[in-house]
């Protein structure tokens, strides 16, 4: 699958998603380092370093290149703050299935930012990369990316059992998915 930035940028209530840059290193690091954060988000590691942030955003960087993945930074239009990031993985076994991720920065949680990211990836996929499905998983506990998917018109679909590999074994997953007829299916660009 062809990922090209969209142009332009996805945007709409005061947010702005863009690509990540060499300088979002410090804040990246600042927002990883929250334990509450790793714990539902078993990819990023605990402690969390700048050279783990640096990392992060070249993979971002190659992996939009390669076509894995899309990986947005969630920003306050007026004043260009830092969010948090919400990225979308096409299937590699199906091109009309992706799954899209968030996180944000303890500080950022609680306005919304969240479910509009969701909604204005979720419209993008569906209106110009042809996606048909959108799964969404959240840790069982986190009631609030399960509020954010509730928010992003998304249907909990169940309970997956031992579904994610962690490095402290297998975990619990809780499926959501999203179709382009569902009501909510996306802020479309």
């Amino acid at each position: 699958m062809l990922l090209t930035f969209p142009d332009p940028a996805l945007a709409a209530a005061g947010i702005v998603l863009r690509q990540a840059e060499a300088g979002d290193a410090p804040w990246i690091t600042a927002a990883c380092s929250d334990r509450e954060l790793s714990r539902y988000v078993p990819s990023i590691p605990y402690p969390y370093s700048e050279s783990d942030a640096r990392t992060f955003i070249d993979r971002a960087a190659e992996d939009w290149a390669q076509g894995r993945a899309a990986l947005f930074v969630i920003a306050q239009a007026t004043s260009g703050e830092s969010l948090g990031a919400v990225a979308l993985h096409p299937s590699p076994r199906d091109s009309e299935v992706a799954e899209v991720g968030y996180w944000l920065r303890r500080e950022a949680r609680g306005r919304g930012a969240a479910t509009i990211a969701v909604r204005l990836v979720a419209g993008w996929a569906f209106g110009h990369l042809g996606i048909k499905r959108l799964g969404l998983q959240t840790h069982p506990e986190n009631s609030a990316s399960q509020r954010v998917a509730h928010r992003a018109g998304f249907t909990r679909e169940g309970l997956l059992r031992a579904w994610m590999a962690t490095p402290n074994g297998r975990r619990d997953s809780v499926m959501f998915s999203l179709l382009p007829e569902d009501d909510g299916g996306g802020i479309r660009p």
